[in-house]
């Protein structure tokens, strides 16, 4: 999913490559589709508190000034050329630092300055002395044999973008990254690729028009993981289960799921602890198999099943309830070690945690002809009052 991000920025790179003429057919407002665009994404991002959106809109705005203002300066071909040599070398710099080093809270000193000197720091690229500096490392200049300086192609840049990018991209595949990881490796690669195709008219817009595409993209996937999606247990929460209720197949079925003693559990042992069994509990069922699993609240959890046989139905929901009573839960010492190389040393050298073992109630109920959401939801969580009242660590099927 969170690949969709990199997507305009691919197409972008494509129709770059292969079809140059389009970019001349198509009118954008110059600079406005940028303004605009990077204009929503703010404004998105601080309506829902993530300023980290904040500092790539800094970096796309003013690397796009940069290019602009560099268009627009009576500069000799000599400063031209420093220009776009040294803007590969900021472009990647400057990502991967963004991409990969821990930035400060936006709303602090240091984050402050950090995004004004993202937005203004490419305009020093403007300058001859600074512009001259840094083309020395440029990739245009170290990639390229002279056997193609004649071709008319930028080979040095080309093959450090498939070097660079493919590097890039192969890490975030291979960590399975969030879709904000994946705008910014296509902000990159946007802009990396107007370096390419710099001749054409309004390229620099369309770059930067991609690269704010896949920003937005991004933070609607966000959106709906903070709607749909429990941070917690990573499992659905109670909105989603809403949405498939009302869609239920006729032959289905539905339980609710419970923490047996979980209040007397949290007073016990903490809140932190209580979250490492929801997360525990979110585990098990995210990886069971036979069942669509949901957070309901608190320590429930809702399970929906596409079928209504009830003998696979007992079966499945005495494996759940099984593998969690005879899970033995570690609990984390209080007074570990704050640093992570520490606590990897203490490892082995002791087992001092203390394992605990949680038990569940199940209750569970068939789809039946008229039920509505409210329904078949009362109806198992009388099931589960059931399992409750009788022992607990139990399922209740009716």
């Amino acid at each position: 999913m969170g690949f969709i991000a990199a997507l305009p920025a691919i197409l972008w790179a494509l129709v770059a490559w292969l079809y140059p003429e389009w970019l001349t057919q198509i009118q954008l407002p110059v600079p406005g589709a940028v303004s605009a665009g990077l204009g929503i994404v703010f404004l998105l991002a601080a309506f829902f508190r993530q300023w980290h959106w904040f500092y790539w809109c800094a970096w796309v705005g003013g690397s796009y000034a940069t290019i602009q203002l560099g268009l627009q300066q009576p500069l000799a071909q000599k400063e031209v050329s420093q220009l776009y040599q040294a803007f590969p070398v900021w472009l990647s710099v400057s990502a991967l630092l963004l991409a990969f080093i821990k930035q400060p809270t936006l709303l602090t000193l240091k984050g402050v300055l950090l995004f004004i000197v993202v937005g203004i720091l490419p305009l020093a690229l403007l300058l001859g002395p600074v512009a001259n500096s840094v083309a020395t490392l440029s990739p245009v200049e170290l990639l390229t044999l002279p056997d193609w300086e004649d071709t008319g192609l930028a080979v040095g840049l080309l093959l450090w973008i498939v070097a660079m990018g493919g590097s890039w991209a192969t890490f975030l595949l291979y960590k399975g990254s969030s879709s904000f990881a994946w705008s910014q490796w296509a902000s990159w690669l946007a802009l990396m690729v107007f370096l390419l195709v710099v001749d054409h008219r309004d390229a620099s817009t369309w770059s930067s028009v991609a690269a704010v595409i896949g920003l937005l993209l991004a933070l609607a996937d966000q959106m709906l993981k903070l709607a749909y999606i429990d941070e917690l247990t990573g499992l659905p929460q109670r909105r989603a289960l809403v949405s498939q209720l009302q869609h239920l197949r006729r032959r289905s079925a539905v339980c609710m799921l419970d923490v047996d003693y979980f209040k007397k559990f949290n007073d016990r042992y903490g809140h932190e602890v209580g979250d490492q069994v929801l997360r525990l509990l979110g585990s098990i069922l995210k990886d069971h198999r036979g069942f669509k699993a949901y957070r309901y609240g608190g320590e429930e959890f809702t399970l929906v099943f596409s079928h209504s046989d009830p003998d696979k139905l007992k079966s499945t929901l005495e494996s759940v309830r099984s593998k969690v009573a005879n899970y033995p839960l570690k609990l984390r010492e209080s007074s570990r070690p704050d640093s992570k190389r520490k606590g990897k040393d203490a490892r082995g050298k002791k087992d001092a945690a203390k394992a605990v073992k949680i038990t569940i109630s199940l209750g569970a109920t068939l789809k039946e002809p008229g039920d509505t959401p409210d329904s078949i939801l009362k109806r198992a969580d009388e099931n589960l009052y059931s399992a409750k009242k009788s022992g607990r660590n139990r399922v209740v099927l009716k």
